[in-house]
């Protein structure tokens, strides 16, 4: 244990005391009642029960994570106040999860010194970028990340639309070629990444802050890899673009994970063929959702994807901070 202010802080290591925590997250303090509408105790529960099994099946450690614990009058720890659970992801990065501020003002500075803790956590394992989503409305869920150093990334849209019945044509001009993702690829791939991020408008905060070897780990573990969901596209031969795609077995969705252009592919029509590509095997496969996320700014994506069905769902604010 160490102390904070007025808050013991605790790295569980068995899963009782983990569940304490997951209890927090999702329904604020231990000694508070639900506080959102038609929510009780046995909803916590049933949501902490969820959770278990989501994490189980994916393999998720739910000790990483650290709970605050107020002081007594007599100077020991009491009820969980506040916390923060990370969890790790591939291509050195990791997301972290904290109880709703707004839902739950109680919890709001304790768990600004769990994250703080955390990310000490997080930096000892090797982790080179951390990230949280909020609710938009979630004022002081931000002002928590804030106070730990994270900073405003961006605005996310979330869309999804159905797939067609029927795939909808999808024929390439000759000038044009689509090569899946392999071994003899990869370099095409890193080359196609890097030259999309030049004047690009999704998250551009993030340009520079891994290396394209972590970033490409990081896509890969968006889902089932399957390297036929992959495509790089090619001018005459060189890399101009790539269209990065993902099973999401839960939802029996496919998502867009990446669709890159560099500056002198865009405006030329190849976003709209990826598109078409991506509904196209969405509906061969059969999957029931086809869903994306992209940057509340980039204004051209997001009406090319209004104009291709995409309908937006929900948005959340994305927070990062660098480690290194």
């Amino acid at each position: 244990m160490a102390h904070s202010g007025r808050y013991v802080l605790l790295r569980p290591t068995d899963r009782a005391t983990a569940i304490r925590g997951l209890r927090v997250l999702m329904g604020g303090p231990e000694a508070a009642a639900f506080q959102s509408a038609g929510g009780d105790e046995a909803e916590i529960l049933n949501r902490v029960e969820g959770f278990l099994i989501y994490a189980d099946g994916a393999g998720l450690d739910i000790t990483r994570q650290v709970m605050a614990l107020e002081l007594t009058p007599d100077g020991h720890p009491g009820l969980v106040v506040g916390m923060c659970l990370w969890v790790p992801a591939p291509g050195r990065t990791a997301m972290l999860f904290g109880p709703s501020a707004s839902e739950h003002p109680a919890t709001a500075s304790a768990t600004a010194a769990a994250v703080v803790a955390v990310l000490e956590d997080a930096r000892a394992h090797g982790t080179l970028l951390v990230q949280a989503l909020v609710e938009p409305a979630d004022v002081a869920g931000k002002t928590v990340y804030v106070a730990a150093g994270l900073t405003h990334l961006a605005a996310l849209t979330y869309m999804e639309r159905k797939p067609p019945l029927q795939p909808p044509d999808f024929t390439l001009p000759a000038e044009l070629i689509l090569e899946p993702y392999c071994g003899a690829t990869h370099p095409l791939f890193c080359e196609a990444i890097l030259a999309s991020y030049e004047q690009t408008l999704d998250c551009p905060a993030l340009s520079g802050v891994r290396s394209i070897e972590h970033i490409v780990e990081g896509h890969k573990a968006v889902g089932p890899f399957d390297p036929q969901l992959w495509c790089v596209l090619r001018l005459r031969g060189d890399p101009v673009g790539c269209l990065l795609l993902a099973e999401v077995p839960a939802r029996h969705a496919l998502e867009l994970v990446y669709l890159g252009l560099t500056p002198a592919a865009r405006g030329r029509g190849y976003g709209r063929l990826m598109l078409r590509r991506t509904l196209a095997i969405a509906s061969r496969r059969h999957f029931d959702l086809a869903t994306l996320a992209v940057d509340a700014n980039n204004l051209p994506a997001v009406r090319l994807y209004r104009r291709s069905g995409y309908a937006t769902v929900g948005q959340r604010i994305a927070m990062i901070k660098r480690l290194d």
